[in-house]
C-alpha cells in the first residue's frame, strides 16, 4: 500500500497493556540503564586509516555497495563511530532539543565513515522514493517524495520533540521515533543508521546512560528479516498500529540490560574477592620477607 503523502500525519496506536511487561523487565535493570560501564564487546575501536579512507572511482558499483556494506557492519558491530560519539556529546540530559541541522550532521558523519561520495551529503535526497525493503525483498516502500522532504522532516522533529512522545518511557518514544524515520526515508543512502542514531539522541537526552541503540542496532542486524518485516507490515496499514515493532524494539533493550547487568555484577564479585584477598596477600609476602631476612 502506498501512503498518501500529502495528507501524511504522525499518529499511530499502541497497545500499552501488551508492552508492560517489557517495560517492568527494563526497569527491574535499572542499574545498568545508568551505567557508563560497557561489557568488552561494546567498547570503542577505532578503524584504521585504510577503512576510513573514501572509496574511489576505481572500485566496480557492486564492489562499492559490497565495501560500504562491510563498513556499516563493523561500525555498528564495535561501536567505532564517531557518529555514536558525536551523538553522545551533543544530547546530554538538558541538552537543546533534536533539531534537523542535527539529522544533517548525522548524515555527514555516517556517509564520511562508510567512505560514500556522492553530491547530497548532509542534504535530503533530491529524487527517489522507492525502496527495497531487507536484502530479501520483503517489499517495496514508497518513501516520501524528496520535494516534500523539507517540511516532513520539520514536522517530524516538532513531533519528536513534543509533549504527547516526550511523556512515552525513553525507548518508547525512541522507537517511535525510529519507525516515522523509517517511514519517510529522507536519504539516498544511511537513512537507517541516522534513524538509529536520531533515537539514540532522544534516549541519551531523557537520561538514558547505557550503551542504547547503539547494541540495538547489532539486535536489529542479528534479527534482520524481522525487523525489515516489522516495519514494512505496520507501514501497509491505514493507522500504523506500533505494538509489534515497539515490542521487538523492547525486547532487543532488556537482553543489552541483562548483559551489562551481567558485567556489573562480575565486576563487583572481582572488586569482592580483592578486597578480601588483598590483605591476606600482604601479609603472606610481609611473613615471606621476614623469614627471607632471617
Amino acid at each position: 500500500m502506498s501512503l498518501y503523502w500529502p495528507a501524511f500525519e504522525f499518529t499511530y496506536t499502541l497497545d500499552m497493556r501488551q508492552l508492560l511487561p517489557h517495560l517492568a523487565a527494563m526497569e527491574s535493570h535499572n542499574a545498568a540503564r545508568q551505567s557508563q560501564l560497557h561489557p568488552p564487546q561494546w567498547r570503542s575501536r577505532t578503524l584504521s586509516q585504510s577503512e576510513h579512507a573514501p572509496l574511489n572511482d576505481a572500485f566496480s558499483q557492486s564492489a562499492r555497495l559490497r565495501e560500504i556494506q562491510r563498513r556499516k557492519e563493523e561500525l555498528v558491530k564495535n561501536n567505532s563511530s564517531h557518529a555514536q560519539t558525536w551523538v553522545r556529546e551533543r544530547f546530554c540530559s538538558g541538552s537543546q532539543p533534536l533539531a534537523v541541522d542535527d539529522i544533517l550532521t548525522m548524515h555527514r558523519l555516517v556517509a564520511e565513515e562508510s567512505g560514500i561520495r556522492y553530491d547530497n551529503v548532509g542534504v535530503f535526497r533530491k529524487d527517489g522514493q522507492r525502496v527495497i525493503v531487507g536484502e530479501t525483498g520483503i517489499g517495496v516502500h514508497t518513501g516520501a517524495p524528496a520535494r516534500a522532504l523539507p517540511r516532513l522532516m520539520t514536522e517530524y522533529v516538532q513531533f519528536v520533540n513534543s509533549d504527547s512522545q516526550t511523556r512515552l518511557p525513553a525507548a518508547i518514544h525512541a522507537l517511535v521515533a525510529h519507525f516515522f524515520f523509517t517511514t519517510i526515508h529522507p536519504f539516498e543512502d544511511g537513512s537507517g543508521r541516522v534513524g538509529r542514531l536520531a533515537a539514540a539522541a532522544l534516549m541519551f537526552q531523557r537520561g538514558y546512560r547505557g550503551h542504547g541503540f547503539y547494541a540495538l542496532s547489532n539486535y536489529f542486524y542479528e534479527n534482520e528479516h524481522r525487523y525489515h518485516s516489522l516495519i514494512y507490515e505496520t507501514q501497509q496499514t491505514p493507522v500504523f498500529d506500533l505494538t509489534r515493532f515497539v515490542g521487538f524494539g523492547l525486547e532487543g533493550l532488556v537482553l543489552e540490560l541483562r548483559g551489562i547487568n551481567a558485567f556489573l555484577k562480575m565486576k563487583l564479585n572481582r572488586a569482592a574477592e580483592r578486597s578480601i584477598l588483598t590483605p591476606a596477600l600482604r601479609r603472606n609476602a610481609e611473613a615471606r620477607n621476614r623469614l627471607g631476612r632471617n
